[in-house]
């Protein structure tokens, strides 16, 4: 009798153990979330949808222990025939797996959308934020990677990222040097965003100068990304009446600053709209990429486009 029970506990344990080093059904890897307020039988019912069977003693141990208790919301990879006791430590220890998120430098909010499968809602300062009026807050959005570990926190993706632009605004701003001359923090991030769309970094401080020599001499800034900012469903190809039709955005037919950014500048932007270049230049064009021939006459001017156009 005692031989047949100690059979049977054998034959139980071994048949414990190739459970969970069984390799599973998964047949690629995929992305199991456990929702914030999920409890430990709807978690297991999810598993079982996936084809990972959690045996009912694992459920007594898990619960005696009070470790059911423990288990976070998040988003949780499981790879390819991975095992259940793997799968298990993944789920008991909280190992997360974390999504990526990049903004790009002088990308603007449209095109974060356009990209983006993250849900967008938000609110800042009492007012909700979502793709119907997030276009607001162009420009407040920091370029950077950005990690969450589920859907539930992408919101903290765009506060993170508004948290950081705000900081890096009201340090340069604080730092401007006497040449700025702009009246409110706003000006800077809009000259900022001008600058990240029409240079690469090399250049933030050259091309800030001329800028800001045109401001003071209340010269258009006749800069054709902000024109293009205006334009919608631009085709990419920017023409004559394009530069003709007057918008908010226009820079040709109106003088000073666009009304709003027109892209989310990089911190390289920003620290050149506090601190241009002093220089006379009040043109520039395109040589190559990341390069620019500056004039201080319309005339040299005219023939840098001929020469680089």
């Amino acid at each position: 009798m005692i031989r047949l029970l100690l059979t049977v506990c054998f034959i139980n344990i071994l048949f414990s153990v190739s459970l969970f080093i069984k390799p599973s059904g998964i047949k690629e890897d995929l992305i199991f979330e456990i929702k914030r307020g999920d409890s430990y039988l709807k978690i297991i019912d999810d598993l079982e949808n996936i084809n990972i069977t959690i045996p009912s003693f694992v459920t007594v141990i898990l619960q005696y222990s009070s470790l059911d208790k423990n288990i976070t919301y998040g988003d949780y990879l499981i790879r390819k025939h991975e095992n259940l006791f793997s799968v298990l430590t993944k789920i008991i220890s909280s190992d997360t797996h974390f999504r990526k998120y990049r903004i790009p430098e002088g990308s603007t909010i449209s095109k974060i959308l356009d990209r983006s499968n993250v849900p967008v809602s938000l609110k800042i300062n009492g007012i909700k934020f979502d793709k119907t009026n997030i276009h607001a807050l162009e420009g407040r959005f920091h370029p950077n990677t950005y990690y969450y570990s589920s859907l539930e926190d992408s919101e903290d993706v765009f506060l993170e990222a508004i948290l950081a632009q705000d900081s890096l605004l009201e340090k340069y701003w604080n730092s401007r040097t006497p040449y700025v001359s702009l009246q409110e923090p706003q000006e800077l991030l809009v000259l900022a965003s001008l600058l990240e769309k029409e240079a690469c970094p090399n250049e933030h401080r050259k091309v800030a100068g001329v800028i800001y020599n045109r401001l003071r001499l209340n010269m258009p800034l006749q800069i054709d990304s902000s024109v293009i900012y205006g334009i919608e469903d631009f085709d990419g190809d920017i023409k004559k009446h394009h530069l003709r039709k007057d918008t908010p955005f226009n820079t040709y037919t109106n003088k000073g600053l666009p009304p709003m950014p027109i892209s989310n500048p990089s911190e390289s932007a920003l620290s050149a709209a506090s601190n241009p270049d002093i220089h006379s230049f009040l043109y520039f064009v395109a040589k190559e990429k990341c390069s620019h021939y500056f004039s201080e006459t319309y005339d040299e001017h005219k023939e840098a486009i001929k020469k680089y156009q």
